[in-house]
């Protein structure tokens, strides 16, 4: 969103859309997610961008890989961003592949009060939002916030470093167990349209 130089929408978006196409970045749009489905009441003009690959975009940063793996728990700028990243791309890798999958996020767009829900998506006839920390002292207010003022969510996932949990209406899950969670929301599906 901040690039050098007098550029225009016009002249800018072609090349996002182009880089969207190629599958090397993705718009997660913003949605009230009031309800089922949460692109039913999305903001085409509000969106934030991610690169797709986690290798990628940490190359183009200068990251050598060897230190990434020689050093796992180096504290790096952007391990935020880059865990964030991740979780897009594990919910995009685990979705249906019959149809092009969207991502959503929450913001809350009222002055001097600032909340974001990282990622929302739909199970069943539930918005859950996603929460992502990289580190192991963060705070959920943003979560909190959504979860007190959206119905149609009876409960939030955390992902992050920590182990499993289950505290009030947040359940937390590591890093690895992304797939775990998406695949498990799948076969209940499936059980159930079976039944």
């Amino acid at each position: 969103s901040i690039i050098e130089g007098n550029y225009r929408k016009r002249e800018l978006a072609p090349a996002l859309d182009l880089l969207c196409t190629a599958g090397v970045a993705h718009k997660i749009h913003y949605t009230a997610a009031q309800g089922i489905p949460p692109g039913a009441q999305i903001d085409f003009d509000t969106y934030k961008t991610t690169l797709m690959d986690v290798a990628i975009s940490q190359k183009i940063l200068g990251l050598e890989a060897g230190q990434w793996i020689l050093k796992p728990l180096q504290m790096l700028i952007n391990k935020g961003a880059l865990v964030e990243a991740f979780v897009g791309q594990e919910l995009l890798a685990y979705s249906d592949p019959r149809q092009k999958t969207q991502l959503y996020y929450w913001q809350r767009m009222k002055k001097n009060s600032t909340a974001k829900v990282d990622f929302i998506i739909q199970q069943n006839e539930n918005i859950i939002p996603i929460e992502v920390k990289s580190g192991p002292r963060t705070t959920l207010k943003s979560m909190h916030m959504f979860l007190d003022t959206h119905q149609k969510s009876p409960y939030g996932i955390r992902f992050s470093t920590q182990n499993y949990s289950i505290h009030e209406k947040i359940h937390s899950y590591p890093l690895y167990a992304i797939a775990q969670v998406i695949l498990k929301d799948k076969e209940m599906a499936s059980k159930a349209l079976l039944c």
